[in-house]
């Protein structure tokens, strides 16, 4: 009994001798079949000609008394702090994540902007 459980022993060492991580060049990723590159996907605009675009709604909506002062202004400061953000992630350049996190933060203040020129302008109950 002795000398199976040794001769078991002897065998399983060269299986963990191969199972240590050895420094070497990481593997590329291959894409997947059937997923799209997101590189082949069209440009989308800057945060900041967004971010543009979305001031001008702003003001457009409260010279037509869409938006009241209190929320134009609520909508401003959105903006702003959007704009902050996105210098600041810019400084070292946009990641993939940071560009997406600023396109959904700037589509929502585009959407709030719409709602609330929707609702026209209005006091809330």
């Amino acid at each position: 009994m002795p000398l199976i459980l040794a001769s078991a022993h002897f065998l399983a060492l060269p299986a963990t001798a191969a199972a240590q991580f050895v420094a070497g060049p990481v593997p590329v990723p291959q894409p997947m079949p059937g997923i799209t590159d997101r590189g082949t996907l069209p440009t989308l605009p800057s945060p900041g000609h967004q971010l543009g675009e979305a001031r001008e709604r702003i003001k457009a909506g409260r010279a037509r008394g869409e938006l009241t002062k209190r929320e134009a202004r609520a909508l401003g400061r959105d903006a702003a702090m959007i704009e902050r953000l996105a210098d600041r992630y810019g400084a070292d350049g946009l990641s993939n994540s940071e560009r997406r996190e600023l396109d959904m933060r700037t589509e929502v203040l585009r959407t709030l902007t719409a709602a609330q020129r929707l609702h026209g302008g209005t006091s809330r109950p």
